[in-house]
């Protein structure tokens, strides 16, 4: 492990440490049993002991903060992220967007059934479009818009704008980057 992922998960797992299990779970839709930790992740729970690096990092990020539980139901573009967006938005561009408009630009329905697996809902946005909780209060929306003969299709990866509440601009990244590459494996081995 490298040192900068040692050292982030001391951090965090110290704040965890500093909270108790009831906190935790309030405040984040963690459940707590016999010594662990378990957490809605893309609609399937998982054990934080279990997780990779990464994820763990991520999730105990979002486990130690006290963010906003009801979506506001407005959309948020990724650069519009408070706290250094502007300096990750090429980053989020090149991890996000473009491989989930590549992989579903031009399959439409599958975006939708990949949503529906991952416990999302069909909305009204693009051509096709997707919300998920990605985690238990944090909403992803996925939007696809077909291309045509001029133009190719596009799409956006859009935060309900309580996500500034919830995680960081830098692990927002992370988490929307793990989503859509989760979602992509999906579609590649179950459809």
């Amino acid at each position: 492990m490298n040192s900068g992922y040692e050292a982030a998960l001391s951090l965090a797992y110290e704040k965890l440490a500093s909270l108790s299990p009831e906190i935790v779970c309030e405040q984040s839709g963690a459940r707590y049993e016999d010594g662990e930790y378990y957490l809605q992740w893309l609609s399937k729970e998982k054990a934080l002991s279990e997780a990779d690096t990464a994820h763990k990092i991520i999730w105990l990020h979002y486990m130690t903060t006290q963010g906003i539980k009801t979506p506001k139901g407005r959309l948020m573009p990724y650069r519009d992220v408070p706290g250094g967006a502007q300096f990750y938005d090429p980053n989020f561009t090149k991890r996000v967007t473009r491989p989930f408009t590549k992989t579903f630009g031009n399959d439409l329905d599958s975006l939708i059934k990949v949503g529906e697996a991952f416990g999302g809902k069909k909305c009204d946005s693009g051509d096709a479009s997707v919300v998920i909780n990605v985690l238990p209060y944090l909403p992803i929306t996925y939007i696809i818009w077909r291309g045509d003969d001029e133009l190719e299709p596009s799409g956006s990866v859009l935060f309900d704008e309580t996500a500034k509440s919830w995680l960081c601009a830098e692990d927002l990244v992370v988490v929307a980057a793990f989503s859509v590459y989760a979602m992509i494996g999906y579609k590649k081995s179950k459809l």
